[in-house]
């Protein structure tokens, strides 16, 4: 006598229950049940003289019907004697490798880089979605080839030689990880070299603006309305409290405190995550940094970032303003001075601190750098007072050069009576 077929509400009753079971439905078909959550739908058959189980899908998504037409289309593929097992991976695989470029580079994202802790993910993501993927996203990860990587690199290298090199570091370890997860045959960007293809040996950069300088870009970001209020208030904030840009851009109002209602005064309490070292900082805030940004908190709609994400694009991921929304406001800006980034800023401060007779060491962590060596080991003091007195002459200077006044004179007199110790 014929064995009883499953019926759909045995099915269902048996996936409620708690227990662990396996149910035939003839022909080799089960459902499988080793979970107190999830039931399977298996084949089981012999190929080669061998057994093999087959998982064709998980109920509820799959239905009894439609595991009885995929335990079918199997047992087909067996009468042809081809084992329906190898026939699935190699469609995988061919999948895989078919698969867009795009795709690698979020497979490897979410593998290689997302809860890895690393200090700065959103650096190969900005990468990818401004150089790499505009131009390759929708190409089959299998279809490019070292021709296509050169043409991505060589059209960056002559404008952004440091964005080409790590864009050519990127490409090589995503093409790797295609590789070890046979997404992919080959690297095409395996033979590349950032020295040799990229944009060359990179020397560290020496740019720093003078006061003169200051003061004409000011001006000119006067003359250019479509810089805006935010931006250039952005752009005094990166000066006057000698931050990189991500540290300003990815700030929220819960890290300020501007009513200088603590033993510190105003501060900036800067989290450890977003710090370069990995150490909290506390930033002083003086009196005009303070009136920037309560300006600024009336430019924010609202938001819980100083600088809120202005427009929808899907490139950018961060809920905040892009890093490089400054970068291309300042492009509009025809100052006419020799090329700049706004990482020259930093050093820009740095110089001028220096010039105004602060200690190196204080200059320093107003940079939020750590001391280094035997000194940095034995030397935790922080310096807080002696950072505010230096970032409140340096702001003094900075909104001299707002103002246009180019010659500011007896910087080191002034050193002398205002600065601690």
């Amino acid at each position: 006598m014929e064995r009883a077929k499953l019926t759909a509400l045995a099915v269902e009753r048996a996936h409620r229950s708690g227990e662990r079971l396996l149910l035939s439905d003839g022909d080799g078909l089960y459902l499988r049940k080793q979970t107190r959550d999830g039931a399977s739908w298996t084949l089981r058959y012999h190929f080669a003289g061998r057994e093999h189980w087959l998982t064709l899908g998980h109920y509820p998504d799959m239905s009894l019907a439609q595991a009885r037409i995929e335990a079918r289309q199997a047992r087909v593929l067996l009468d042809k004697q081809q084992d329906p097992l190898s026939v699935r991976r190699a469609a995988e695989a061919e999948q895989r490798q078919r698969g867009s470029l795009r795709e690698l580079c979020e497979e490897w994202y979410r593998q290689e880089i997302t809860g890895r802790g690393l200090k700065h993910p959103s650096v190969p993501r900005r990468h990818l979605d401004k150089y790499l993927l505009p131009k390759l996203g929708r190409t089959a990860a299998l279809d490019v080839t070292p021709a296509d990587i050169a043409r991505v690199i060589d059209e960056l290298k002559g404008r952004a030689p440091t964005a080409a090199n790590d864009l050519l570091r990127f490409t090589r370890r995503i093409f790797a990880f295609g590789v070890r997860r046979r997404m992919v045959s080959s690297n095409p960007a395996a033979d590349f070299s950032p020295r040799l293809d990229g944009g060359g040996t990179e020397r560290p950069r020496s740019r720093a603006l003078s006061l003169d300088e200051l003061a004409q870009l000011f001006e000119k970001i006067r003359e250019t309305p479509s810089f805006g209020p935010d931006n250039a208030l952005a752009l005094k904030l990166l000066l006057a409290l000698c931050v990189r840009k991500g540290e300003l851009l990815g700030a929220r109002w819960e890290e300020f405190n501007l009513d200088g209602n603590t033993p510190l005064g105003a501060v900036w309490h800067l989290p450890a995550a977003r710090t370069k070292t990995g150490a909290p900082l506390d930033i002083p805030l003086v009196s005009a940094v303070v009136g920037w940004l309560r300006e600024i908190k009336t430019l924010d709609a609202g938001s819980e970032y100083l600088f809120p994400k202005r427009r929808r694009d899907r490139r950018e991921r961060v809920p905040h303003v892009g890093l490089d929304t400054l970068n291309v406001a300042l492009q509009r800006v025809k100052h006419g001075l020799p090329p700049f980034t706004l990482h020259d800023l930093r050093r820009t401060a740095r110089t001028q601190l220096a010039a105004l007779g602060v200690r190196r060491e204080v200059a320093e962590r107003c940079l939020g750098h750590a001391i280094r060596g035997v000194e940095g080991t034995y030397d935790r003091h922080n310096y807080f007072k002696e950072r505010r007195a230096a970032l409140e002459q340096w702001t003094d200077v900075l909104i001299e050069a707002e103002r246009g006044v180019r010659k500011v004179a007896a910087i080191s007199e002034r050193s002398r009576r205002r600065m601690p110790g």
